[in-house]
Order: C-alpha cells, then structure tokens, then sequence
C-alpha cells in the first residue's frame, strides 16, 4: 500500500511540474540558447531571412530583459520571437499537448477579416446570432482591436516576415491566436458596430470548445464551406467551371499514405471537365495551405503539354544528417549519403540535372484557358504549384491577393519536433531546403503577384456574394464576347 501512495505521489509530482506556470529567469535562458543552438545546427534556413548579425542583437535584446519569474504565456511571447523571426512559414511554435486540451479547451467565438486596415466579423460561432457578419469589430475585452491584432502578428511565422500572411492567419484563424495570448477564457467582450450605421454594442458571450463551433459552423455556414476538388459547371453556355482546391491532401479510409484518392478524384473531375467541354476552368486555391508534395504532379500534368520537373535541388545542413537518417535505420544513412554528393559550407545538396521527370496526361490534357484564384493563405506545396505553373505559362490569369510562400522555394519536406527542456514547448522546425524548378524564370517577384488585384470586400460579407469569383467569371465573359465582335 505504501509502495503504491509512493509511486502516485511520484506520478502527480511529474504531472505538476509538466504543467508548471511559472519559470525562473534561469529556465527561460537556457531554453532560449538550447533553442538558438538548435536552429543553428539542424535548420536550413538559419540566418537565411535575417542576418547573423541581427538576430543576435534580437536575441541579445530578449536575453537581457528576463531577470526575473514569468508565467507560462509570457514565456511563450519571449520565445515565439526567437521562432518567428526565423521568419519562415515552416517553422513554429507551439504549446505542449497536455496543456490545453483539444476537446475540452475554450476559444472565442468569432473569425475576422481585414478590410481597408479596419477589423470586421466574418464569422460568429456565437450563441448569439444577433452578432452578425460585416459588423465593425472596435474592442475585445476593452482592448482597441488594432492593439491586439499587432500583438497577435508577433505570434505568426512567415516567409520573409510577409505582412500580408500575418494578416491572414491573425484573422482567419483568430481564436488560435488569442488562446496564444491570453490563455483559455470562460467568456469574452465584444465591442462592434452595426454595418452601415454608427449604433455601438458590447456583448458578452460564452468562449466555446471546438466541438461545439464545428456545430454552429454546420447550421449557420453551411453554404459557405469549399469542398476539397468540389467541381462547378458556372456558366454552361459559356462552358465556365470552377474548381476548388483547398489542400493538396485527400486520403482513403485505409493506409492511404501516397493519397490515392487525391488522385483518382482529379482524374474523375477532369473526366468531367472533358464531358462538359470546358472552355474557361478557373481553379481556386484559396486558403490552400500546401498538403503531399506528388499530388503537385498529379494536377500538373493535366495542363503540361511538355514534360516537366519540380525540384531543382534538394539540401540540408552536414549536421542535421543522423536527425533525417536515423543511425539505427541502418539502409537510409548509407543510401542517402551516396544521393546527396555535392558540398557546400555546411550543406549537402543534391541537384535535378533534366527538366523532363514528370510526363503530362494524354487522354484528358486540358487545352482550354485557365484561370487561377490565390490569397495569402496559399502556401508550401501551393505556392510550389503556382509559381511550377507560372514557369510553364498555364494559367491564362491569376486573380486574388499575393500568395504567402516565396517563389524561389522553401525549407521543407522533412521536419522534427522538439521540446524545449524548461517550458516544454513544442518546436516545428524544418530540415530541408528545397528550390523550386523554373527553367523559364518568368516570375520576378519574391512572392508570386496576381495579374488581377481583387479583394474580398465588405459586401461579400453583408450579402454572402463571391466578389472574387463573380469578377473572375465576368472577366471572362467580357473577353469572350470582345472576341466575338
């Protein structure tokens, strides 16, 4: 009996200190140089976005203000920046799994979009329903909404510190990044002004559990949800057909690793898009976040008349060899060493030398005109696949807002995560650099451009229209009808 009352001591002992909420300045530093040290070993793009220079001098700035206890959530504001200013989209941090539970943690209610620099409601998961979409968000618990939405962006990585990617995600995914902040609350305050008019309100209303937003998210936005590879017949009579694209992943129920699916769906939506003798096919990756990188070719290869390769090279630093190929693996470390020959500084590269890997469908080629649809949400393998696109001339016109990935590729593929020895943190970080192949380089800019800057408006919101749509499908009738005169 004792030995048992022993043991369960034993264990709630470990079970407090895993949760602990409050850490000596000691602690903090010591995750903050294990940290640092880790980057530097094992991340390919350390020092890639910024200098050596200034990120000791942010490092140093940090190090030097913790003299003293911090709780958990300002521990993980002091090293958030240390993981962001990396600034790649790739790399992130994020709380230990026990502390916040997924099923039975609270969030706040609502989702926000940025029009015009001010804050509206794009979606209320509330239980009141009176709170409606379009309304001026001014304050969330008596915080001016532009003060909060500045400190969540500190929160967010992005590829070379894109401005308009913090913008996105401290929106569209607000919740996350207020938990980040503040913690789990039992309710929150919201301070709003109805549309069109100058009438203030301020409610309170419940945080709720993920569960039950999904609930509301059913019933009350059904109609605005985008199915994955979801293909529309828009315009028959002009042969106008959208197809949605919202991740590069679609598995089976079983042992789908190599995302059969995905593929057997796209060849039966191009089967379709044959049958229907599509003309003009605008594809909308918007909020496309990336997904399996061999689903790239799979859709590729249904508009490349000429074969095709993705990756120009692939490498990774000396030091991260034995955390990619594990030393017990055995076969990999030996294979892999002999398939990455060429040296550079602290890298290991290897290089595509053919530009004709990937072959293009014959039977269901499409030979129409294509339009594609982004916004800062379109990232990894998306931003791989827009900017392979571009390189190859396919789509006729990109419509949207600027993607949130770089042109030029990424630090990707293979990842791993670590726990930071103090905080317990979670770090995601990247091991690989991988350069897109654009034998063509047609695109110039850092972050692939629309040809067509449209905007999700305020109206779109009021109305439960599709501004970026319409003016894709108009665009094209328009053109087609001064074809025809």
């Amino acid at each position: 009996m004792q030995k048992l009352l022993f043991i369960l001591l034993i264990s709630f002992s470990l079970q407090a200190q895993n949760q602990k909420n409050t850490f000596t300045a000691e602690e903090i530093k010591r995750d903050m140089a294990f940290l640092k040290n880790r980057f530097e070993k094992i991340h390919p793009g350390m020092y890639y976005y910024i200098s050596k220079d200034a990120y000791n001098q942010m490092y140093d700035s940090l190090y030097n203000t913790i003299n003293q206890p911090i709780n958990y959530l300002e521990a993980f504001k002091i090293l958030s920046k240390l993981v962001t200013n990396v600034k790649d989209g790739h790399t992130n941090i994020r709380f230990n799994k026990k502390r916040f539970d997924k099923k039975s943690t609270k969030h706040v209610p609502f989702y926000l979009r940025k029009i015009n620099n001010k804050y509206y409601l794009a979606l209320n998961y509330s239980r009141d329903s009176t709170i409606i979409r379009g309304s001026e968000v001014l304050q969330i618990n008596d915080e001016p909404i532009e003060h909060l939405m500045t400190q969540l962006k500190d929160f967010v990585s992005s590829d070379n510190g894109n401005i308009t990617t913090k913008d996105y995600y401290t929106t569209g995914v607000f919740p996350n990044y207020y938990l980040k902040l503040y913690g789990e609350l039992d309710s929150i305050k919201i301070t709003y002004r109805l549309p069109k008019t100058d009438v203030i309100y301020i409610k309170k209303v419940a945080c709720l559990t993920t569960a039950e937003i999904n609930k509301t998210s059913v019933k009350r936005y059904k109609s605005l949800t985008r199915p994955n590879l979801a293909l529309k017949i828009i315009d028959s009579v002009n042969h106008i057909a959208k197809l949605d694209i919202t991740e590069f992943s679609m598995t089976g129920k079983f042992l789908d690793v190599s995302n059969q699916k995905f593929k057997r769906v796209l060849k039966a939506r191009f089967i379709d898009i044959k049958k229907h003798k599509i003309e003009h096919l605008i594809v909308d990756f918007r909020g496309n976040g990336g997904g399996y990188i061999p689903n790239i070719t799979r859709f590729l290869k249904y508009f490349s008349p000429k074969p095709f390769t993705l990756v120009d090279s692939l490498a990774f630093k000396k030091k991260a060899y034995f955390t990619l190929f594990k030393p017990q693996w055995i076969g990999p470390p030996l294979v892999m060493w002999a398939g990455f020959m060429k040296r550079k500084g602290e890298f290991l590269y290897h290089v595509n030398t053919k530009n004709d890997k990937q072959k293009p469908e014959k039977e269901l080629l499409y030979q129409g005109k294509t339009y594609f649809i982004t916004d800062p949400g379109c990232y990894s393998a998306t931003t791989f696949t827009l900017n392979l696109a571009k390189d190859m001339g396919i789509p006729e016109k990109i419509i949207g807002q600027q993607v949130g990935g770089a042109t030029w590729g990424s630090f990707a593929v293979n990842w791993q995560d670590f726990k930071l020895p103090n905080t317990k943190f979670i770090i995601h970080t990247p091991l690989m650099k991988i350069n897109h192949r654009l034998p063509n380089q047609i695109n110039k800019d850092f972050f692939l451009q629309p040809d067509y800057e449209v905007n999700r408006n305020l109206d779109e919101l009021l109305k439960n229209n599709t501004s970026v749509t319409d003016f894709t499908v108009e665009m094209i009738r328009q053109s087609k009808a001064a074809r025809l005169r």
